[in-house]
């Protein structure tokens, strides 16, 4: 009996580890000058809809202007369902809500703060 609940136990074990962690990558501004990277792990799966969550670091890849900052840190929440996502993300203090394709090569216009309609590609390595 003892070997039978054993084997039960370490069975489930396996079977309730997490999904892995996916990276996510990407470029922000309008010559894709912010490096954007993302490790999102997956907080709950409907269908064929998963929401993942994670931090999310912009690494400025040009020469940074008055007052810009070459890092940047936020939190990224999105739903993802096939090659298409919907996003809330917040960065530096600031929070926006944007969907597209994940894609090197589509982009949306991204508003957050201030700073007017911002291009961003996203794409899972």
């Amino acid at each position: 009996m003892r070997m039978v609940r054993a084997i039960a136990t370490l069975s489930l074990i396996g079977v309730s580890g997490t999904a892995p962690a996916r990276e996510l990558a990407g470029r922000f501004g309008y010559l894709g000058e912010w490096d954007v990277a993302a490790t999102l792990s997956q907080e709950a799966a409907v269908g064929s809809s998963a929401s993942l969550t994670g931090s999310l670091q912009m690494k400025h890849n040009a020469v940074c202007g008055p007052g810009e900052t070459p890092e940047k840190s936020g939190h990224i929440r999105m739903s993802v369902r096939g090659d298409r996502y919907s996003a809330q993300m917040t960065l530096a203090g600031t929070s926006c809500a944007f969907s597209g394709t994940l894609s090197q090569s589509a982009h949306v216009f991204v508003t957050c703060g201030g700073e007017g309609r911002i291009p961003l590609r996203l794409w899972f390595k």
